[in-house]
C-alpha cells in the first residue's frame, strides 16, 4: 500500500480539525483573554453569524459577502450588549457568566420563535480533489487558509496599531491604563464587539457544513472552551492556535486509528493533562519562553 496518500490525507484531517477548533474558540477566547468574560452566549454569537448568512446567501447576496457581513452584525449587536448589559458586571465573574448565560436563552429561543425550527441550508462552496483513495474538500482547504489569515492579520492587529497597544495595556493593569489617557470602556466595547463578530464569522464559515437551527450553537461551547481553557489566555494568538494545533492533532491521528469517539475521548483526556502539567495554558508557557529569550539577548 501506498503510505504516501495516508500521510497527505492525515495532515489534511488535522489542519481541518485544528481550523474548526480555531474558528469554534476565536471570539470566545479574545473576550476571555482580554476582558476576564466566561461569556455563555459564545455559541449564540456563531449561530447568529450562521443565520446572517443564511438570509443573506439565499436573499442572493454572495457567499463571500454574506460571511463579511455575518461579522458585522454581529460585532455590532455584541456592542449593544456590552454597551447595554455587560458592562455592568466587570470584575463580577459569577454575574458576568449568569448575565451571558440568560442572553444565550434569550437569542435561542427568539430566533426559534422569529424564524422557526430550521433554515435552508447553504450548499458547500467548490468542489472536491482525489489523491489516491481519498477526497479532500476545497472549502476545508479554503477555510484553513482563512484561519492562517485571521492569524496574522489579529496578530498585525494587536502588534502594530494604536487600538492593540491600548488593548493590552488595559488587560494588564486597567487602572494605569486609564491614568494615561485610554479609555478602558471604549476599549472593553471595541473587544467585546471584535470577539462576538469573529465568533459570528467563525459560525458563518461553519454554516456550509452544518444544520442551520435556532440551538446550533450549542455544539460549539464544549470544543470552544476546551480550546480555550488549554490555549489559556495569556497571549490570545498563541493560546488558541497552539491548542487547536495540540488538540488536533491527539483527536486526529487516534481518530483514524481507532475511531471518532475515541479520538473525541483523547481529545478530553489530552486536555486534562495539558491543563493539569500547565494550569494557565500554553500561552503562559510559550509568553514565559519568549520573555527568557528576550531578557538572555539583552
Amino acid at each position: 500500500m501506498d503510505i504516501g496518500p495516508l500521510i497527505i490525507s492525515l495532515i489534511y484531517q488535522l489542519f481541518a480539525n485544528a481550523a474548526f477548533l480555531f474558528l469554534a474558540a476565536l471570539g470566545l477566547i479574545i473576550i476571555l483573554g482580554m476582558m476576564n468574560i466566561i461569556n455563555l452566549a459564545h455559541g449564540e454569537f456563531m449561530m447568529m453569524g450562521a443565520y446572517v448568512a443564511t438570509i443573506t446567501y439565499h436573499a442572493g447576496v454572495p457567499f463571500v459577502i454574506s460571511v463579511i457581513l455575518s461579522f458585522i452584525v454581529v460585532a455590532i449587536i455584541g456592542g449593544i450588549f456590552e454597551l447595554l448589559i455587560i458592562r455592568r458586571f466587570y470584575g463580577e465573574e459569577l454575574g458576568a457568566l449568569v448575565v451571558t448565560w440568560g442572553i444565550s436563552l434569550v437569542l435561542g429561543q427568539g430566533t426559534l420563535l422569529l424564524f422557526g425550527p430550521f433554515m435552508p441550508s447553504i450548499k458547500i462552496p467548490g468542489g472536491s480533489y482525489k489523491f489516491g483513495v481519498f477526497s479532500y474538500s476545497e472549502y476545508w482547504l479554503i477555510l484553513i487558509g482563512v484561519c492562517i489569515l485571521l492569524i496574522v492579520l489579529l496578530w498585525w492587529v494587536y502588534s502594530f496599531t494604536n487600538y492593540g497597544l491600548q488593548a493590552k495595556a488595559t488587560m494588564q493593569n486597567p487602572d494605569m491604563a486609564k491614568c494615561l489617557g485610554v479609555s478602558t470602556k471604549k476599549i472593553y466595547t471595541i473587544t467585546f464587539s471584535i470577539g462576538a463578530g469573529l465568533a459570528g464569522l467563525g459560525g458563518a464559515l461553519l454554516s456550509p457544513t452544518m444544520t442551520i437551527a435556532p440551538f446550533m450553537g450549542q455544539q460549539f461551547v464544549a470544543p470552544a472552551f476546551i480550546t480555550v481553557v488549554v490555549g489559556g489566555a495569556t497571549n490570545v494568538i498563541y493560546g488558541a492556535v497552539g491548542s487547536s494545533l495540540i488538540l488536533s492533532a491527539v483527536k486526529t491521528n487516534i481518530g483514524m486509528a481507532f475511531g471518532a469517539f475515541f479520538g473525541t475521548v483523547a481529545l478530553l483526556l489530552t486536555a486534562l493533562i495539558v491543563i493539569r502539567i500547565m494550569p494557565n495554558g500554553i500561552s503562559a508557557t510559550f509568553q514565559r519562553y519568549i520573555d527568557k529569550k528576550s531578557l538572555s539577548t539583552k
